[in-house]
């Protein structure tokens, strides 16, 4: 019963802010390729700064997992950034809850390691509650940030013709 009154909430916003969203799609372009040109440069520099020191002990924290492991939560990222880009915030909200369920999974035992990707998947949530397009694309791109930082310490997946040779 609860479950069913969080769902007509979460319903509820969405409904709202798509509504907002279409009633503003003229700026919205705008604030988008504002949000993109900012975020460049502040990914850029977060990028440079969480890569330098911290890589061995990265690698060794999420120790059996691979990049290929972290593909369902890349796609979903992907998927919320075209539904937002459309301005279709259910979708959004949606993809980016799937992609925080995959990241759970990965998680799971890992310690903190996925910490600032998590903070930034809340992060995408709340600016959509609170209506905030550019924000929420803002968020996108820090979490792509973060979880590109994750694989490129990990290994690709292993292909089984590989082990058979």
């Amino acid at each position: 019963m609860k479950s069913n009154r969080v769902l007509i909430a979460i319903v509820a916003v969405a409904t709202v802010i798509a509504t907002t969203i279409a009633a503003t799609q003229i700026q919205l372009p705008l604030l988008q390729q504002e949000a993109v040109a900012q975020n460049a440069t502040t990914t850029n520099q977060t990028a440079g700064n969480q890569t330098q020191g911290g890589g061995a002990a990265t690698g060794a924290t999420i120790a059996g997992l691979t990049q290929a492991d972290f593909g369902p939560v890349t796609d979903n990222l992907n998927t919320a950034r075209e539904s937002l880009q459309t301005n279709d915030t259910t979708a959004t909200y949606s993809a980016v809850n799937s992609a925080e369920l995959e990241l759970f999974g990965l998680a799971s035992g890992q310690g903190e390691q996925f910490k600032p990707l998590q903070d930034s998947v809340d992060g995408i949530r709340d600016a959509l509650r609170n209506n905030d397009t550019a924000k929420a694309l803002q968020q996108l791109n820090t979490a792509d940030v973060e979880l590109l930082r994750i694989t490129q310490q990990l290994p690709p997946e292993e292909e089984e013709g590989e082990e058979e040779e």
